[in-house]
């Protein structure tokens, strides 16, 4: 049976994701440690609580993202078959995808570079010296970070997923196999071992990460497996829900303990996570204490965020429409954006906890403004949402509003 129900809650929810990452980025210019043993130059003025933000919002963000993205390539095969859905996907994420790489991404690179190397060097240059960069270079090849692969930047995502839409004819076959069952496997999605069972199989795609955390590999173009195994995972699960809707209601159902689960089962994912990078020989039984605590606090925040959007935020709102659409836009251009802000602050002698949030409102300010007079009524939007709009601002739209014609 088609699948007609508009989303509104996970709508709202795949924009917030989106936008999100204008925190987790901003917040990496002001961590006090290297995060995943990678070499990075950060803001002197800086705080441990940005580490945490950074651990916080990178264990959930994207896996969540991409079980969205799963569920939400369900309904579009459910609506337009697996060819109509490679086509909309072809003009939604690679024609974006090949734009922003001779557009977005060298600008990012040379926003994070003036970063990078005034940061460094103590400097405040938009344009660096080349043996500076080297400098910087040399010691991130030597933490083992590929600085000779070319890099994708913050539109890694979009490249991932044209592998992941790969794994349609499979994700078809599974639900194809497991039809029969189908009552008793929306039984199974309804209890607490469902959510453990996820939690260990995401665990067993951790192994391969230092600390049980996925900073490294996949922003390359050479495709990095395990990667692509830890979020493939995400979007078949996503994939099989859309199929298994009943597991909506039990999102709903327990978020509330599952919320407060997570409050302890975070921190101790992080201690083990922080142990493991901080011991000289950590051995097995750390790492593995790390992964499976890792895995478990991946899922418990995935529940809880779709129970919580489910539950409030289910129903039609100019908010959950303007989100919806702008957040592609948004998380575009933040980039350049937030390394930008980040660069200008660096001068100035305040601290971490003033300089951060200027960077954020400004970059969401500056993507806003530029999505509602640039970019809504224009190609770019055709390209990114296949319509044009002409939306309100949210607090002045009374009524419902309809697309364009491009």
């Amino acid at each position: 049976m088609q699948d007609n129900r508009r989303y509104y809650s996970l709508d709202a929810l795949r924009g917030s994701m989106m936008m999100l990452g204008i925190v987790l980025h901003g917040s990496q210019f002001y961590v006090s440690e290297p995060m995943g043993g990678i070499p990075m130059p950060a803001d002197p003025s800086n705080s441990y609580l940005f580490n945490i933000i950074l651990y916080f919002i990178h264990s959930f963000r994207m896996p969540l993202f991409f079980v969205l993205a799963g569920f939400f390539t369900s309904l579009l095969v459910d609506k337009r078959g697996v060819k109509g859905t490679y086509v909309n996907r072809g003009k939604r994420i690679l024609g974006p995808l090949l734009v922003g790489v001779v557009t977005i991404l060298p600008l990012t690179m040379v926003c994070m570079g003036a970063f990078l190397v005034s940061a460094k060097f103590n400097t405040f240059q938009f344009i660096p010296e080349m043996a500076q960069i080297e400098i910087i270079a040399a010691e991130l090849q030597e933490a083992g970070f590929p600085v000779d692969e070319p890099s994708l930047g913050h539109l890694w995502f979009l490249y991932y997923l044209l592998y992941f839409y790969l794994t349609i004819p499979l994700c078809i076959l599974i639900v194809r196999l497991a039809k029969p069952y189908q009552s008793s496997i929306d039984k199974w999605l309804a209890r607490p071992s469902s959510l453990l069972a996820l939690g260990l199989l995401t665990s067993l795609t951790l192994w391969p990460f230092k600390y049980g955390q996925v900073f490294e590999g996949f922003i390359f173009i050479t495709p990095h497996l395990p990667s692509l195994a830890y979020y493939g995972m995400f979007f078949i699960a996503g994939y099989i829900f859309h199929h298994h809707r009943s597991i909506l209601d039990t999102f709903k159902q327990h978020f509330p303990r599952l919320a407060v689960f997570t409050l302890i089962l975070f921190p101790v994912s992080l201690y083990f996570s922080v142990l493991e990078e901080s011991t000289v020989n950590p051995g097995a039984l750390l790492h593995v204490m790390a992964v499976i605590s890792g895995g478990l606090c991946t899922w418990t925040l995935i529940y809880s965020f779709m129970g919580i959007f489910l539950r409030y935020l289910d129903y039609e709102s100019p908010w959950i429409l303007y989100i919806s659409q702008s957040s592609y836009w948004v998380y575009l251009i933040h980039m350049p954006l937030v390394s930008f802000f980040a660069w200008c602050m660096l001068p100035f002698e305040l601290s971490a906890f003033i300089k951060f949030p200027s960077i954020v409102m400004l970059t969401a300010l500056f993507s806003l403004f530029s999505y509602h007079y640039w970019v809504q009524k224009t190609w770019v939007s055709d390209l990114l949402n296949g319509m044009r709009f002409d939306l309100k601002w949210p607090w002045n739209s009374h009524e419902k509003e309809l697309p364009r014609s491009g």
